[in-house]
């Protein structure tokens, strides 16, 4: 990288997450990475925030991710509404403004996850609404021992039941409007599924909560058991739906693979960690912010205010032959 660059880290003693800005105002994002590998520079610092650079529209955003991605990424197997504003390009989500996402690693539950995410502040809230991110490696050393190797030992199982009645519909979830092509992604995938109805899927997928970096071989948390949990939900949801539809339909949930259930306590636990390894920043129009999506979590914090914050998935991982089997249970 050239001169023309400034780097330093975001924040004092948080080695995981970067500042560049540059004083040249013809100076590029992607010349950034021109002269050392986005996979090596990323492997390292985990996350980059480019402040100042000349992107101001969706357009500019998703030229500077056709730059950058070595694979596109198939955008299915959806578990959050988004709509599309350019070519690779989405709304980072359409959750309520008043509501909290917690940390997670974007489709860490699927099998081929994305390798890289982006983020393009389009325009930040007048209060509020930062993207917090934590090093999942610290999360993985912040969780007790006891049940780090209770889900070494049994994976996690994710359930959902595609009805569209309280959560996404088959359809938007999936990408098509084809029952065919659903189970086919799912045969491709490992995904269990069954039609209940017509209007009705319900798929089991059974997934590592620990991951292996595939360039550096660290362990990470990787999982998102807990967003699928029930306790995700406020406690009157919780119970309305636990009463209406009882567990086997909720819309979402995860037990370990053996079908027992996550005790509460332990999705309590597992969110109070990744609080505490969570650093937060604030947007500024314009920013953009490019994290390993393996090494590096995520989430939003309520906003005031319009909000604008652009997503971008790309570099698919693949499932790698050293990873846990389950084929036991």
């Amino acid at each position: 990288m050239s001169n023309s660059y400034t780097v330093r880290l975001l924040v004092n003693g948080v080695p995981h997450v970067s500042l560049v800005t540059s004083s040249h105002g013809d100076a590029s994002i992607a010349d950034f990475f021109r002269d050392r590998p986005i996979d090596d520079i990323l492997a390292e610092k985990g996350a980059i925030l480019f402040r100042g650079f000349p992107i101001s529209q969706d357009q500019e955003f998703s030229q500077l991710v056709s730059c950058l991605a070595k694979e596109e990424l198939s955008y299915q197997e959806r578990s959050t509404q988004r709509k599309k504003t350019a070519k690779g390009v989405y709304t980072s989500t359409e959750y309520p403004a008043a509501k909290t996402i917690a940390n997670h690693s974007e489709n860490a539950f699927q099998r081929v996850v994305p390798g890289k995410i982006l983020f393009y502040a389009h325009q930040a809230a007048l209060k509020g609404g930062e993207t917090p991110i934590a090093d999942n490696a610290r999360v993985l050393s912040l969780i007790d021992d006891d049940i780090v190797s209770d889900f070494r030992q049994k994976g996690i199982r994710y359930l959902r039941n595609f009805d569209g009645g309280f959560d996404l519909s088959w359809q938007e979830a999936f990408q098509t409007e084809s029952k065919s092509e659903v189970e086919s992604y799912c045969n491709k995938n490992a995904i269990d599924c069954e039609w209940l109805s017509d209007s009705h899927l319900r798929t089991s997928q059974l997934r590592n909560a620990i991951r292996r970096h595939p360039l550096t071989g660290q362990e990470v948390w990787f999982n998102q058991l807990h967003l699928f949990h029930i306790t995700n939900l406020e406690l009157p949801v919780r119970q309305a739906l636990l009463a209406s539809l009882g567990r086997d339909l909720l819309p979402r949930h995860a037990v370990y693979g053996t079908g027992e259930e996550i005790p509460d306590e332990v999705a309590d636990h597992i969110r109070a960690a990744l609080v505490e390894a969570e650093l937060v920043f604030p947007w500024q129009t314009g920013d953009v912010l490019i994290a390993d999506n393996i090494l590096v979590s995520h989430g939003r914090k309520p906003f005031e205010g319009e909000r604008a914050v652009r997503v971008a998935l790309i570099d698919p991982v693949y499932p790698s032959t050293e990873e846990k089997s389950y084929a036991h249970l």
